[in-house]
């Protein structure tokens, strides 16, 4: 469980399961307890069973850690949309958590049983409010709509020569490299993601789009050095920016790294799947004022924490400062907090003004 610090908020405690074990004995138990699903399931259901089974236990691991339902009751929902997309019965999430009720009462520590009720409980309840209706991540109030829209229908098309054509004429009219990175890529992605959930674009498309979308990114770096890179100041602030463990879910911290180099920043960037001892070697050798840490997925919150710990504990990393994002810092807005970092930013423009206000606090 969960302690206190002195201001009342919850730690960070890892919590680890026997996922596989788990996983396993609710496939069986589901096979038990509904057997018709079972015998009509194709193979390749069973296998998104499983895969939410397992889904589940990582969210539930996490919600233990910060002594907060959130992670997992923002799976299910996420789920029920997911899965009834695929063809999935619409009270198959419902059935899901029964299953996982019945395991968990008999599989549990016992000083978890309890909890993992309540958690069970209130996902239950949330389902029963939740909609299946996801809005678009494209709003009608971007300047750029038209082009976001246009862009990402040429991905889904997989026709790169016209996704790079749209992104060129945008440039044409005017428009800055920032301004192209707010109202067209990261929409463009976000919007990917919502449609992939809803089953309406594939893993081949999203990764299609995902690789367009770095492309594009690589075509205008030269014009973000220009825009921010060679700004005459003081003393250049320098911010190590990397996305945690082997989550490759990398763009969305290589944006945030290009918006603190067009505010003149010294960036050092690292992809996807760095090794934490890489990542503070590399802290130290750059003698960073700023340590961006991202990710997207629930199961690396423990190697955040770890990061976050190691950083702390030596001296040459300590009075770096450290900003989180990534969806589950969204999902838990005191997420960061029990992380122990020293901010949450839920965007790149967010994440440049947060960084100067805690250097500027600093200096």
């Amino acid at each position: 469980m969960s302690g206190m610090d002195q201001a009342g908020l919850s730690v960070y405690r890892r919590v680890k399961l026997d996922l596989a074990y788990l996983a396993g004995r609710g496939m069986d138990q589901f096979a038990k307890r509904h057997p018709a699903i079972w015998r009509d399931s194709s193979a390749m259901q069973k296998v998104q069973l499983s895969d939410e089974f397992s889904t589940f236990i990582e969210s539930l691991e996490e919600s233990f850690a910060i002594d907060n339902p959130a992670l997992f009751i923002d799976h299910a929902c996420w789920a029920a949309v997911h899965l009834t997309s695929l063809g999935f019965s619409k009270k198959y999430v419902s059935l899901i958590l029964d299953t996982l009720r019945e395991v968990f009462e008999k599989e549990l520590p016992i000083e978890f049983r309890k909890q993992a009720w309540d958690f069970i409980v209130k996902s239950q309840a949330a389902l029963k409010k939740s909609s299946m209706d996801v809005p678009t991540c494209i709003v009608p109030d971007n300047p750029l709509a038209d082009a976001a829209r246009s862009f990402l229908a040429a991905g889904i098309a997989e026709d790169k020569n016209r996704a790079l054509q749209i992104l060129e004429d945008v440039l044409r009219s005017g428009v800055s490299v920032k301004g192209i990175y707010l109202n067209v890529l990261e929409p463009v992605l976000k919007e990917t993601g919502r449609l992939w959930q809803l089953g309406k674009v594939g893993i081949a498309q999203e990764h299609f789009i995902t690789a367009l979308v770095e492309t594009c990114m690589a075509r205008l770096h030269d014009l973000i050095i220009s825009s921010g890179g060679r700004k005459k100041i003081r003393r250049q602030k320098r911010i190590v920016a990397a996305s945690v463990g082997s989550d490759l879910h990398e763009i969305g911290i290589h944006i945030v790294a290009d918006f603190f180099e067009m505010d003149g920043w010294a960036t050092y960037y690292f992809g996807g799947n760095t090794p934490v001892g890489s990542i503070l070697e590399a802290v130290r050798d750059q003698n960073a004022d700023v340590i961006a840490l991202s990710t997207t997925m629930v199961r690396y919150l423990p190697e955040v924490r770890y990061l976050v710990r190691s950083l702390r504990a030596e001296k040459t990393t300590s009075e770096a400062k450290i900003i989180v994002g990534g969806y589950p810092f969204k999902v838990v807005p005191d997420l960061w907090k029990q992380i122990g970092a020293d901010a949450y930013a839920g965007t790149a423009e967010d994440a440049v003004t947060i960084a100067n206000h805690l250097i500027h606090k600093r200096d």
